[in-house]
């Protein structure tokens, strides 16, 4: 139908004037949110393309934290690390007990963590689930980790170990663990060694 009214106008002796005139009445709508469409998707497009790109994530769960130290321990993470992707970087996320621990738990699940901090009660809590990485750090006494009955090898060491993490009040004196469905091993790999310690995955 639509086709049969565009074909009789541009087939009528009126003039171009005119012709675009009755066009533009009866299409001037679909015009207009067609180009808003177009600009909403160029815009989601765009930003989608130059969205962020996680790198390495540390993290913290703990009763207090401080959310000053994020942005700058953040800023260390990249300086260390030195992202070299499009789009790349590192950062830290800290997330104090109560209601945002729900947001802490869904990114744990999806695999977004690298590295936690977390504190005793929630290590012990955590650790039940078989959800751990186990590990090895070089230089380190089998007293320096942590290795619940369920697990064959160790799964956290003091965060007092690494150098980086005792700048921070809220990173320090806290159980540093590896998820186990982390999928930046590599990156996980090069922060430790930014701290002098080989890291040894034991899967």
């Amino acid at each position: 139908m639509a086709k049969t009214k565009v074909r009789e106008i541009l087939q009528s002796e009126e003039s171009n004037k005119e012709k675009f005139s009755y066009l533009w009445g009866y299409y001037k709508w679909h015009v207009i949110l067609g180009l808003f469409a177009l600009l909403v998707s160029g815009y989601l497009l765009v930003d989608w393309i130059n969205r962020p790109i996680t790198y390495f994530h540390l993290t913290v769960l703990a009763p207090e934290v401080d959310f000053d130290e994020e942005e700058p321990l953040s800023q260390e993470l990249n300086r260390l690390l030195e992202p070299e992707g499009a789009n790349e970087t590192a950062y830290a996320s800290f997330t104090p007990h109560g209601q945002m621990a729900e947001r802490f738990t869904a990114q744990f699940t999806a695999g977004e963590y690298d590295v936690i901090l977390m504190d005793d009660f929630s290590f012990e809590e955590y650790s039940e689930y078989d959800t751990m990485q186990e590990f090895r750090l070089s230089g380190l006494d089998d007293d320096d980790y942590y290795q619940p009955d369920h697990y064959d090898n160790p799964v956290g060491v003091d965060s007092s170990v690494i150098p980086l993490l005792q700048e921070y009040r809220t990173t320090d004196d806290l159980i540093m663990v590896i998820p186990g469905n982390t999928t930046r091993r590599d990156a996980v790999v090069e922060f430790f060694a930014t701290q002098g310690f080989e890291f040894e995955f034991i899967d």
